[in-house]
């Protein structure tokens, strides 16, 4: 795989990022350490206000988490306005609105600006579309915003780790699935479970449902399967073990999603089998349907040579350098 340390550290050695984006699982933090690897100087604001306050206007006064909302990226111009920086630096960009790129332009001038999707306009609460005359550079992972939109298609990354996942010639599960609790999905892993027994094929589940929103659904009088959800995300460990241990990593995504998922990466990255409901991956110059597969979440099934044969293929790059040097081109 190619190296991208000394591209990466012309564009961004001594460079001062202000860089706004969300909170997910442990990709910001290698995010954040990859720059400052390749010798930028960092300052992060998560995009959302994170008070209580915050989480229960959301629920029970939107108009209020709205105004919350507004004054946390008026607290970044604040708290940033004595600084200097470089770039700014935004990963989707909750509820962001033009004034506050045109008052950190006016704030810091000659910073350049750019902002990068890693979720479908179609797909997301906040439309970042009249985000775009804003920005100097405009990046998504979603192949059909890009094309729609006139935006540059940049996939996400791969967590370094998984392009040295070991090879194996024998695997524990046959499937392998994971992934935030929606009903939709509910509806999937039901019908997953049921068609694994039948098929005799072995599968390792976990699909999690936030503390909070439970707790909520509870007080209300909704009841869910606890058999079949957990409370608690896997650990970073654990899921690269049974990913490790799995033939075929299965992702299921929104039917209107085109990018692929950093889940799909992780598989390409290993050179593993991928089981996806997203069709698009089959426009992408490595795809190989001895290695991905297109299934029906509404009517589930899979070649049981497919889920049962070990196979090993062509590791594909998409680390976080490539993902950085395509992103500060």
């Amino acid at each position: 795989m190619k190296d991208y340390s000394d591209a990466l550290q012309q564009k961004l050695k001594g460079k001062r990022i202000l860089f706004v984006g969300v909170k997910f699982y442990h990709f910001t933090d290698e995010i954040i350490s990859k720059l400052k690897q390749h010798g930028a100087l960092v300052s992060f604001y998560y995009e959302r206000d994170t008070s209580i306050a915050f989480g229960f206007a959301k629920s029970f006064r939107p108009s209020y988490a709205d105004k919350l909302q507004e004054n946390h990226y008026k607290w970044v111009i604040s708290d940033t306005r004595k600084k200097e920086f470089d770039y700014l630096l935004v990963i989707r960009g909750y509820e962001m609105k033009p004034w506050f790129v045109e008052q950190i332009k006016k704030d810091h001038p000659g910073i350049k600006t750019l902002l990068y999707q890693w979720d479908s306009y179609s797909n997301w609460e906040c439309d970042y579309r009249p985000l775009i005359p804003y920005f100097d550079e405009v990046k998504t992972f979603d192949l059909q915003d890009a094309q729609e939109l006139g935006l540059s298609y940049v996939p996400t990354f791969s967590s370094d780790e998984y392009a040295s996942v070991p090879r194996q010639t024998q695997c524990k599960y046959d499937l392998f699935y994971t992934g935030g609790y929606t009903t939709p999905r509910m509806e999937f892993l039901k019908q997953l479970i049921a068609y694994s027994q039948e098929n005799n094929l072995r599968l390792f589940t976990h699909v999690v449902m936030p503390r909070k929103a439970f707790l909520k659904d509870w007080i209300t009088g909704t009841r869910y399967n606890t058999s079949l959800i957990s409370l608690k995300s896997l650990s970073k460990s654990e899921y690269l073990e049974i990913f490790t241990q799995s033939n075929v990593i299965i992702d299921y995504t929104k039917d209107s999603q085109a990018g692929l998922t950093m889940r799909s990466l992780d598989v390409f990255a290993a050179g593993k089998k991928l089981l996806t409901n997203n069709a698009f991956v089959t426009r992408e110059s490595y795809y190989n349907p001895e290695q991905s597969r297109i299934f029906d979440p509404k009517k589930f099934e899979v070649d049981r040579e497919f889920a049962t044969t070990v196979t090993s293929f062509p590791r594909q790059d998409f680390s976080i350098d490539k993902w950085l040097n395509s992103l500060f081109s």
